[in-house]
């Protein structure tokens, strides 16, 4: 049984970057709130030549701190990076992720054994 599953694209201006928001993520991961399926870093230089990296390019224990649980990195097409791309300012980055909620399993599991459906679903973001 799965968690929700969400993609999340968060801009960067300027194409910098440091460690933080990767050490998040491998924090989160370890406490159990969500799993990193795949991701991807789609930049764009000064003259809008873009350059991808996904899980896929990087080294194999980079793979694994980020994927602990062995998840196969892949879901990320060619299209998602495109469509990213595409929406991209020059001098620019992005950062897609794709996530699993791992802390809505329990609630969806008794959703489940208490015979609920899902009937909406939607987020509301504070900002």
């Amino acid at each position: 049984m799965h968690g929700p599953i969400d993609y999340i694209v968060v801009g960067f201006v300027g194409n910098n970057f440091n460690g933080s928001i990767l050490r998040e993520l491998e924090a989160a991961q370890k406490s159990g709130v969500i799993a990193v399926l795949d991701a991807a870093v789609i930049s764009k230089d000064n003259d809008g030549n873009m350059v991808t990296i996904e899980l896929t390019d990087l080294d194999h224990d980079v793979i694994q701190a980020l994927l602990p649980g062995g998840t196969s990195p892949g879901l990320i097409t060619d299209e998602d990076v495109e469509e990213v791309a595409d929406v991209l300012d020059n001098n620019c980055s992005a950062g897609l992720l794709i996530v699993e909620q791992l802390w809505a399993k329990p609630h969806k599991k008794a959703i489940l054994e208490a015979n609920g459906v899902l009937m909406a679903e939607g987020r509301i973001h504070p900002d």
